[in-house]
């Protein structure tokens, strides 16, 4: 059953993601404040301290609150998360040769690839010693999701004909994104003193959310912003709206699609209008229909798995993250 979120409750998630983020925001620029010692403190400083939703560490604190568990002791916990996160960000951003991370310059850009690559393995050691004050199992999970991480966007970069099934893609994005927010409501839950059922049903919560996270994430890179086409689009890189278009469309249609994409990888047109035009032939068949639709089942279900919690604000503020989820570009 649909669970319907009133104007007060929007309102109050509102407030609680307001102040919470701030407090997320203050914590990290003391943590990293207190690293003004190591070489790398100022291309650490530059990667955490740029603006993001810090969707992870808001789901470790929820999770923890939602069992009965205070934000203070799992703050650390949160930031850990953070830190695995950009980390995996600036790693990214060489690998696929992203000139831009949230409006700014690329950490390998404003300094270098090598220096790049070292702030992405200092933020891999620090999210793991800030992990492991909340025990060996909270660290597993944490060092288990890195792994999983790795070899999510090792899928991801190896060459995929269009012709790949769903098994494999939701196989890649289970792993490259939803990884994280699986552990990240796992371990909160854990750290927060959470029953086995809760922690279980929470951590089915962020797999959920981290599947319909990156299939929209996905959906909205088929959207040029202004003059600006994703790297993912233009690398031929395969998401689940090609996927569905291949399998429900005669070689005319596959072979017109692959044209366009052939046009837009080799630049033969103008990215922009190449996107569009990718983008057209997939809403004429539905493919982006079809998309919104896997958010929409995977964003129920996650609603769905906290009928084990008992009822509290902050129960209702994890059915506001789903919402929200639609709204973030």
């Amino acid at each position: 059953m649909k669970q319907e979120y009133s104007f007060n409750k929007k309102d109050e998630f509102k407030s609680y993601l307001s102040m919470t983020k701030s407090q997320v925001e203050s914590e990290l620029a003391k943590f990293v404040a207190r690293l003004s010692k190591l070489t790398l403190h100022p291309q650490i400083e530059y990667a955490v301290m740029s603006k993001g939703k810090r969707l992870r560490p808001l789901l470790v604190i929820l999770s923890a609150e939602s069992v009965g568990g205070k934000r203070t002791d799992v703050m650390r916990l949160a930031l850990a998360f953070e830190l695995m996160h950009t980390a995996t960000l600036v790693h990214d951003d060489i690998i696929d040769q992203d000139e831009n991370r949230r409006g700014k310059p690329a950490v390998y850009r404003k300094w270098s690839v090598n220096e790049a690559i070292l702030t992405g393995d200092a933020l891999i050691a620090l999210s793991v010693d800030l992990a492991s004050d909340y025990g060996e199992n909270v660290l597993k999970t944490v060092a288990r999701s890195a792994l999983e991480l790795c070899d999510g966007e090792r899928m991801d970069l190896a060459p995929t004909p269009i012709s790949a099934d769903e098994e494999w893609y939701f196989k890649k994005i289970r792993e490259k994104s939803a990884s994280l927010f699986a552990a990240a409501t796992y371990c909160g839950a854990l750290a927060g003193g959470g029953t086995s059922a809760e922690v279980h049903c929470l951590h089915a919560f962020g797999q959920d959310f981290g599947l319909a996270y990156q299939v929209r994430d996905d959906l909205l890179d088929l959207e040029p912003q202004g003059n600006d086409v994703s790297r993912d689009l233009k690398s031929g890189r395969i998401n689940l709206a090609l996927i569905h278009f291949y399998r429900n469309s005669n070689s005319e249609e596959q072979n017109h699609l692959e044209r366009s994409l052939r046009r837009l990888i080799n630049g033969k047109q103008r990215s922009t209008n190449a996107a569009k035009d990718v983008a057209r032939i997939l809403g004429k068949k539905g493919s982006l229909d079809y998309c919104a639709k896997k958010v929409d089942r995977y964003l129920s279900r996650a609603v769905l798995s906290l009928s084990v919690l008992q009822d509290s604000p902050y129960k209702d503020h994890l059915v506001g993250m789903t919402q929200a989820l639609k709204n973030w570009g």
